[in-house]
């Protein structure tokens, strides 16, 4: 109960949903760069991680990894192939030592059929990620290396204002690849931020201000042109 209570699927469910949950889930201990699941296998469980965290990759024709997203603690992955028992398009790669909490994909879809306030959770976690794709997608098509960057930093940070620390979820070259750039546009996008009071040691960063870096990504503001 303590574990699910940490699980943004789960902590607003009634104490009832809980404890039915409960009792069909499990915890596991995973090591660094050890794979959870692989893309092409049936989804046997729902992850949901309590500590540590996981990248998500694909592979093309060309066999070269891409990078879809990273996870943590609090968030569970790939909801919708373990409620359509549809193989996963991705594989799950640990970037860090952790500790996952699973909910078999069968059971989780019986509950589902049988509990409303848990149906209903689910499908705002899903609205979520649909918006989180979209805005993905929406970046690649019409932002820079720069404000893309300055972006995913905010979108790392604990807090919206303020100075922030905060440390890379993965490998550069995984961000590198996250953000749809090469590991060098990378680094030399993360020298252009010094100028908006951005510092990096390492896998390290240092926000000297949210909100000015927040302008950056921001469009410039239209002026109104006189009529003619």
């Amino acid at each position: 109960m303590p574990f699910l209570k940490k699980i943004a699927l789960f902590a607003s469910l009634p104490e009832a949903s809980l404890l039915t949950i409960a009792e069909v889930a499990g915890l596991q201990r995973f090591s660094n760069h050890a794979y959870l699941f692989r893309e092409g296998e049936e989804p046997d469980f729902v992850y949901c991680f309590i500590e540590g965290g996981v990248v998500l990759v694909g592979s093309g024709a060309d066999a070269q990894e891409a990078v879809i997203e990273f996870f943590g603690p609090g968030e569970s992955v790939l909801l919708p192939a373990a409620l359509l028992g549809l193989p996963y398009l991705v594989s799950a790669r640990a970037t860090s030592d952790g500790q996952a909490l699973l909910i078999p994909a069968y059971k989780l879809r019986q509950l589902i059929d049988q509990d409303v306030a848990l149906a209903a959770q689910c499908a705002r976690v899903l609205s979520g990620h649909w918006r989180v794709l979209i805005s993905q997608l929406k970046e690649m098509k019409t932002q820079g290396a720069t404000e893309r960057l300055a972006r995913f930093l905010i979108s790392k940070a604990e807090h919206e204002t303020g100075a922030a620390t905060l440390v890379l979820p993965g490998m550069k070259k995984e961000v590198a690849t996250r953000l749809g750039i090469k590991p060098e546009t990378l680094s030399r996008t993360l020298r252009k931020l010094k100028a908006y009071g951005v510092e990096s040691d390492g896998d390290s960063i240092r926000i000297a201000s949210i909100e000015r870096l927040a302008a950056l990504t921001r469009p410039p503001a239209s002026q109104d042109r006189p009529n003619r």
